[in-house]
């Protein structure tokens, strides 16, 4: 019995131990939509940003949409990734930049 309380007050000590992260906040953001396309972008508290431009075209008799965008992030280690892409009728071509962290 003793050892079932100490076990179930450890277990309850380990999740209060537990950091929780802060909720991240939009700082920034902007929408447009158009019968042709759209464009968006946000950044938020945590070192998250996108940026999206779309539009429609036609390949063959076929429309669709092609995308060009970007996005960013922090890594725990505090190095930026940032990915440039396009999406089209060719496919999906990201690049990758990883910014070292601030030494």
């Amino acid at each position: 019995m003793i050892a079932t309380k100490l076990f179930v007050f450890a277990l309850f000590a380990g999740v209060l131990a537990v950091e929780e992260k802060p909720v991240a906040e939009i700082i920034t953001e902007s929408t447009i939509v158009n019968p042709d396309g759209y464009s968006f972008d946000f950044k938020t508290s945590d070192g998250i940003s996108r940026h999206e431009d779309a539009s429609l075209i036609t390949v063959g008799d076929k429309q669709g949409i092609a995308v060009k965008g970007s996005y960013s992030y922090l890594t725990p280690e505090g190095e930026e990734y940032q990915i440039t892409f396009t999406a089209d009728d060719k496919g999906y071509k990201p690049t990758l930049r990883v910014v070292p962290a601030h030494q």
